[in-house]
């Protein structure tokens, strides 16, 4: 085994796991020999979840947004074809429809090989997943704001003058 994969192997894992979190200085939520989870408090004022589960020779770092449905069926698909696009132009991450605890949840994910990972990767792939959910559910909030405020003017209006479709 390679010095890097002992790294993140087992209980060095969470040694690991520690020092980096240390050094950044982020809090951890919660530690095992095989995953943690990190809780951060974002500027708009959600907090996102970010876990890393560890894998043979990969790291996998997944923040469920939350926006999740009971079925495939309830997804909406504008949104997935809008994220799949975005997937071509990125790096680091990409969005998925994971499924946890029997609902389908938007994710934003990363899988890293752990002969790669360093502490300079390791914070710049937590920073891009969690920045990129929260953008995302503030995009969403604001999509619903809009249609909310919308469809408030249309019900003060007169219904005769304004089709239902707007």
């Amino acid at each position: 085994m390679s010095s890097y994969k002992s790294l993140f192997s087992g209980v060095n894992l969470k040694k690991t796991v520690r020092n980096y979190c240390s050094s950044i200085g982020w809090d951890i939520a919660d530690l095992t020999d095989k995953k943690a989870v990190l809780d951060f408090e974002m500027e708009s004022g959600r907090a996102q979840r970010l876990y890393i589960i560890r894998y043979d020779s990969t790291l996998e770092f997944s923040v469920p947004s939350i926006y999740n449905f009971e079925s495939e069926d309830e997804i909406p698909h504008f949104i997935s074809t809008i994220l799949m696009q975005k997937n071509s132009t990125k790096k680091i991450g990409f969005w998925c429809i994971e499924e946890i605890s029997d609902k389908h949840y938007y994710s934003v994910m990363h899988n890293a090989e752990i002969e790669l990972m360093n502490e300079e990767y390791f914070s710049t792939v937590v920073r891009t997943l969690i920045n990129d959910c929260d953008e995302f559910e503030t995009t969403i909030e604001n999509l619903n704001q809009d249609r909310s405020r919308a469809k408030n003017r249309r019900s003060t209006r007169d219904k005769t003058l304004i089709p239902d479709y707007v």
